[in-house]
């Protein structure tokens, strides 16, 4: 089984401590124990795991801080990558 860590109570993904294959079983640890979720996809080490789904336009948080947004629906145990989130950062149009 692999492991992936929730590294801040406000965190909606975890990030990978193993490559994990479609389908297995990932063991999220927490503040407050322990999570275990199913990855949709092969996902590398090192990358996120989505904790829970998440809607278009929610923001993903890692750390504790905002780090982009959901370009679509994401499903718990879905690979968070640049495929389907979107930063606003740089992007703001000057008025």
């Amino acid at each position: 089984m692999a492991k992936a860590l929730k590294i801040n109570a406000r965190d909606n993904v975890a990030v990978l401590m193993a490559d994990v294959g479609a389908g297995e079983t990932v063991e999220v640890v927490t503040d407050t124990g322990t999570l275990r979720l199913q990855a949709r996809q092969a996902i590398g080490f090192g990358h996120k795991i989505a904790l829970g789904n998440l809607t278009v336009h929610q923001p993903i948080i890692k750390y504790g801080e905002e780090i982009g947004c959901a370009q679509a629906a994401i499903a718990a145990g879905d690979w968070i990558h640049l495929h389907n989130v979107y930063c606003r950062r740089g992007h703001e149009t000057e008025t």
